[in-house]
This record gives C-alpha cells, structure tokens and sequence, in this order.
C-alpha cells in the first residue's frame, strides 16, 4: 500500500508540473540571422569570384538550407512511435472526494479505481524502412538540386564575369579610338598649318568625333553595369569608393590610352582575359558526360526512386498495426493487471486513396524523368552547335585580321602625314580598325559563352 501511495504521489505531482509548464509564456522565435557582409577585393579574378559565390550566393544558401531540411525529414522518418503512458482515476464519492483515497471502503458500493497503462504502437509490413528509404531518396534528390542550383549559379557567373571582361576591353578600345582621334585632328591642324589640308576637313572631323566620344560613355555605362550584376551574384555590396582602371599600352600604334589615370565608379574591378584554348569535342562524348554527370538528371532519377519506394509503403499501410499495452489496476484494496491488445478493422478505410495517390506520383515521376532527360539531349545539342558555329567565327577573327587591320589603320597614317592619302581614306581605316576589334573581342567572348553552354549542358567543367 505504501507503495502505491508513493505512486500515486509521484503522479500527481508530474501532472501539476506539466500544468505548470503549460502556463508559462511561449517564448519568441528569434530573428533570422543577418547574412554575412561580404569584403570584395579590389580586382576580382574568375577563382575567387566562384569561391565567393559558393559561399554566400542566396539561391545556393537556399537549396543548401532545403538539403539540412530533408536531411532531418530522414531523421525523422527513422524514428520508431513513442510509447504512451496513460493515469486514469475514477469513480469517487462527489460528497467525500478525498475520504478513502486508497483503502477499501466497505460501506460505499464503488470503491476508488486508479489505472496505470504502458502502451507501444507495433508496425508492421517494414513501414519505417521503407519511409526510412523514400526519405533518403528525398535527401539524395535534395543535395543533386543543390548540385543543379550551384551549376546554374556558376553559368551565370561566368557569363556574368565575362560579359564584364568585355564590356572591359571594349572600353579599351573606345578609350584608344578617343586619344587616336586626338592625335589625328592634331595631325589634320598642322596639314591646315602647312596649306595642304583645308580648314572645312577639320570642321567634319571633328562632327564625327562626337560618335567615338558616344561610344567611350556607352562603354563606360556598359562596364560600370556588368560589375555591378557580378557582385550582385556574389551577394555582396559594390565598393564604396571609386575604382581606378587603367589600360595597358598598345605599343603597335604608339598609344599611351588617354585614361590611363581614370577613375570610374564600378562594383569591382574585374581581372580575366577573354582569349581561350581551343577544344576538340565530340557530340557523342557530350552526350554521355550529360547522361552521367547532369544533377538535374540525377534527382529526377532520385525522385523516381524515392516515389517507388512510396508505393511500397502505400502497400505496406494495409498490413494492420498492432497497439499492445499493459495494465495495472488497483480497485479500492484489489491490485490486478492486465494486456490489452488493439487491430484496426479496414471497414471504412483500405488505404486504396494512399495506394492510387502513390501510383499517379511514380507515373509523375517517370514522366518528369523522361522530360529532364530529353531536355538534357535538346541542352547538349544546341550547345554544341554553338560552339561549332563560334569555332568557325574564331577562325575568322584571328590575331592576323586583328595585325592586318592595325597595319591597314597604321600606313593609311603615314600616308595622310606624307600626303599621299586623303582623310576620307584615314577615317575609313580607322572605322574599320575600330570595328575589327570590337568584333575580335565578340568572337572570344561567344567562343568562351559556348564553352560554358557545353560546361552547363554536361554538368562539367570543361574550361579550366
């Protein structure tokens, strides 16, 4: 008896602290955490802007936090039902509630019954394996999403990056074109001096400077933007100060570059040069690095498996659980014991809607992994033909074109200084020199974007 006091004590006083529990305040949730402020060099490299962006991209944080969240679904899928422990008192006097707690009262026709229950749900038909399977499944999906979102997100990087090397080295060339000008309309005023040229010739000239003076602020604008969308991607703050960019001397033509000592107000200078080695690839060997390394495949192939494993366990609710649980009672002086045993009855509910959803989620599922798959095939294919089509406009513009055009601009000089050339003639070289190199810096650019398109389609890097 007096253990069972002791019990029933005990019981009581377990209820009252969890009544007390129940009252206190529930405490906020707290902030989200600020992120990270990222400190941006000076000059970016491509390197460095990639292990930036690994580490503080959102939409790579993102997935990164999505896989931490079916990590823990896997967690839980594993963990058996937690067993129930129940306390029930009954039958009590309303006149004399607290008279005869435990001993038998003889004159009352209903003594105190006090009833300790220990009861476990038993599954059965391996229903936590199998969501045990379908969660790691789930989790493997999760980290090739991640694997796609980070593919994604480097693409955009390196085109981002290398659209600003280009916007980089066309502003070269707009600030070469302006201090070429410069020299040529001190050229064209001592031809004026000299009786040879007349002073109208200068008058258009200089009309037509105002293009290349156009052009340099397109320029400009141009840079200034693309550094601004590379740290966008980054995650990061542009730098607060002005940055100063200067160029190198282009000795052929005996430049200097009129803004040698420039500063512009960009995001962050970028480093890189748009010139890449040449590949030899072959569509075939493509497609097969597609089919093996593509994490968009990848999870869609989880996904498939994952929902297999979900029509399994459709199948295995219909092997009925059983609720076992043990019972000790005390009735007024009487201690008994006893086992109670609980089988669902499948009269309203076979699991048939469970059964028919998992089925329509694996059809779904083959379904979506045909589309990744075709969509892979279509991705690798227009790749490739863009990167054949560049390989040939590569061809094209080589460091020959590039020397021919600078020495086609350089003797028409020579020649007008000497009078043997007329300034329509020096001006059509010029144009000419200006517009071969934008389009030599074009073609590199499209030849690394195809590449990049080819990294994007397979999943693999391709260009070091």
């Amino acid at each position: 008896m007096r253990y069972t006091k002791g019990i029933f004590m005990l019981l009581v006083l377990v209820m009252a602290s969890a009544r007390a529990q129940s009252l206190l305040p529930t405490p906020l949730p707290k902030a989200a955490p600020e992120l990270p402020k990222v400190e941006m060099p000076k000059a970016l490299t491509l390197p460095q802007a990639q292990e930036i962006l690994l580490q503080n991209n959102l939409t790579i944080t993102a997935a990164r936090y999505g896989l931490e969240a079916m990590q823990a679904q896997k967690l839980i899928a594993s963990f058996k039902p937690n067993p129930i422990i129940s306390f029930g008192a009954e039958q009590f006097d309303f006149g004399h509630p607290f008279r005869k707690l435990i001993a038998t009262d003889s004159n009352s026709a209903a003594n105190r019954v006090y009833t300790y229950r220990y009861e476990q749900i038993i599954e059965r038909g391996a229903k936590r394996q199998l969501r045990t399977q379908v969660a790691e499944l789930q989790a493997q999906s999760a980290a090739a999403q991640l694997a796609d979102a980070t593919r994604q997100q480097l693409f955009q990087l390196k085109q981002s990056f290398y659209t600003a090397v280009l916007a980089r080295e066309n502003l070269k060339v707009a600030d070469e074109n302006l201090y070429l000008t410069k020299n040529l309309e001190q050229l064209i005023k001592l031809h004026i001096e000299a009786g040879d040229t007349a002073a109208g010739d200068l008058i258009k000239f200089q009309v037509n400077t105002v293009q290349y003076q156009r052009d340099y602020l397109a320029a400009q604008l141009a840079y200034q933007q693309a550094t601004r969308d590379v740290v966008n991607l980054l995650g990061a703050q542009p730098a607060p100060q002005p940055i100063a960019i200067q160029f190198p001397t282009n000795a052929a033509l005996g430049t200097t570059s009129g803004s040698t000592d420039q500063t512009l107000n960009v995001a962050v200078n970028i480093v890189g040069e748009l010139k890449a080695e040449p590949l030899t690839l072959t569509l075939a060997e493509l497609q097969q690095e597609a089919m093996a390394n593509r994490p968009d495949v990848m999870a869609a192939q989880r996904n498939l498996e994952a929902a297999q494993r979900a029509c399994d366990l459709a199948q295995a609710l219909r092997h009925r659980d059983l609720d076992i649980a043990g019972e000790y009672q005390r009735n007024g002086g009487e201690n008994t014991f006893g086992v109670v045993v609980s089988v669902p009855l499948f009269l309203h509910n076979h699991h048939q809607g469970e059964i028919n959803q998992a089925l329509a989620q694996l059809q779904q599922a083959k379904t979506q992994l045909a589309q990744v798959q075709l969509q892979m095939m279509t991705d690798v294919d227009k790749a490739y033909r863009a990167y054949e089509m560049s390989q040939k406009m590569l061809q094209i513009y080589t460091l020959e074109t590039l020397s021919k055009a600078e020495e086609a601009f350089r003797i028409a000089g020579y020649s007008y200084k000497e009078g043997a050339t007329s300034l329509l003639e020096l001006r059509d070289a010029q144009r000419t020199y200006n517009q071969t190199r934008v389009a030599y810096n074009q073609a590199h650019f499209d030849y690394r974007m195809s590449l990049f398109q080819l990294e994007l389609a397979i999943g693999k890097t391709l260009v070091p």
